[in-house]
């Protein structure tokens, strides 16, 4: 049983259930089951109101990349907030904004040249999907007005993000009146992520792909403005790990039809695949790269659209052109959140941040090695520091009633002994701190069979 928690919270948690509505969140599940009040972040690890500590498995929703509370990066923050707080991005500039830029471009492909900044992972989409039409339509483009994205994919919340995500994921089928046109391909899961892989037939199951991403191509390609993908992982869909080989042909069959391809790196980049960015296993660069969550180390909402300089130079003219990208946000280029952006980047610089994304592969590989001989698991694969498997009935060897909520139960569960683990559906993953010592991943693994053993 956890404990108890200080009677403080009594009142407090009765303020939130009178007047806080939380995110993905069915409002009457905490009535009997309220949410848990947290007070502080060390390291890879969440201080509770009752004194506990737990393992955040889930980095926060996949933000927190060196830990809670680094002190590099709350020194940043401190300093920068006490410089320049805040100033408006149209008409001024500043500092933080451009070493985040000096630091950030070398790390990325060479063709990414103008990077363009706002909030958060779905305003750098709805960016992205901007300037792809608006680029089409300045370039004499005018019946692109569709776009292409992978079926199962999820880009945000925002409309135009909703719109080029799966329907079918979060309830989001009921704003389709509301949404731009998709057209949305097929790729199939890639086997050799798998621990226990059956690669019978692997070679033709992708040949077929491949056809397929042509064939899509060739009916929609010549009224599609840009194609949307998380490369290598669809991380809300289920952490959907897909081939590389279907990434490059993505990129080919985008080149040969005019179509942009757009990387939403929101929640894939930074280290979390074990390369700085995902597109790098694949030795595809995109149009446009979407940039969020990671790159302040979590610490601060901050996001970036980055543009090739052909992109670039169809918003250039006279201001009564009407070519200019007319969008904007209160926050753009926030100094504070930049400054920190770049004491994280400068960890990466500065520290070896990559091979402790090394080390926590060999550890989520192991521990999801010792999770698959679990009847009660399925798929378990790893990608990077990413580790997922399938929850299914031991009994059946099937996804268990979603009116069960499985996953929920085992997530709360789990936050009892010590492990923050929120399954999607029956998807059940870690996706840690990087910093995260390799000795609590194993202990997370232990949690998790006597959980399922329970």
């Amino acid at each position: 049983m956890p404990s108890p928690l200080p009677p403080d919270w009594t009142d407090r948690l009765a303020l939130d259930r009178a007047h806080l509505w939380h995110p993905f969140t069915q409002m009457k599940v905490h009535e009997a089951d309220p949410p848990v009040p947290v007070i502080g972040g060390e390291g890879c690890d969440l201080l509770l109101a009752n004194g506990e500590r737990v393992l955040d498995g889930i980095s926060s929703w996949w933000t927190c990349l060196h830990g809670h509370g680094h002190p590099r990066l709350v020194s940043a923050l401190e300093r920068q907030a006490a410089k320049l707080d805040h100033v408006m991005f149209a008409g001024f500039t500043h500092e933080p904004a451009l070493e985040l830029v000096t630091r950030l471009r070398p790390k990325l492909p060479a063709n990414l040249t103008r990077a363009f900044f706002s909030d958060n992972g779905s305003t750098a989409v709805e960016v992205a999907l901007k300037m792809a039409f608006q680029a089409q339509l300045q370039r004499g483009e005018n019946g692109r007005a569709r776009f292409g994205a992978l079926r199962g994919g999820y880009h945000g919340d925002t409309l135009g993000a909703v719109g080029v995500g799966e329907l079918e994921n979060f309830m989001t089928g009921l704003f389709s009146p509301l949404l731009l046109a998709c057209e949305r391909l097929d790729v199939p899961e890639d086997p050799r992520r798998e621990l226990q892989p059956d690669l019978s037939g692997w070679p033709e199951r992708l040949e077929a792909s491949r056809q397929q991403i042509r064939a899509f191509f060739t009916e929609h390609g010549a009224r599609l403005a840009a194609f949307i993908a998380e490369p290598l992982i669809q991380c809300a869909g289920g952490m959907r790990m897909w081939p590389p080989e279907c990434l490059q042909e993505l990129r080919a069959q985008c080149d040969a039809h005019g179509v942009y391809l757009i990387l939403d790196e929101v929640a894939t980049g930074f280290g979390r695949t074990g390369t700085f960015l995902a597109c790098e296993q694949a030795g595809v660069a995109p149009d446009l790269l979407c940039l969020s969550k990671g790159l302040t180390g979590g610490t601060l909402p901050l996001s970036m659209t980055w543009a090739t300089e052909a992109i670039y130079s169809h918003f250039w003219g006279e201001p009564t052109s009407g070519r200019a990208f007319l969008h904007g946000h209160s926050y753009t280029a926030n100094p504070t959140a930049c400054a920190v952006a770049c004491a994280s980047l400068a960890l990466f610089d500065e520290e070896p941040v990559l091979a402790q994304a090394q080390a926590l592969n060999a550890a989520m590989t192991e521990a999801f090695t010792t999770l698959a001989s679990h009847p009660a698991i399925r798929q378990a694969r790893v990608l990077g520091t990413i580790g997922a498997c399938r929850l299914v009935d031991p009994k059946t060897g099937r996804a268990h009633d979603p009116e069960a909520r499985f996953g929920w139960r085992l997530h709360r569960r789990a936050l009892d002994q010590g492990l923050l683990a929120r399954p999607i559906g029956d998807c059940l993953y870690l996706l840690p701190p990087l910093s995260t010592p390799p000795a609590r991943i194993a202990e997370a693994a232990e949690t998790l069979l006597a959980l399922l053993n329970g």
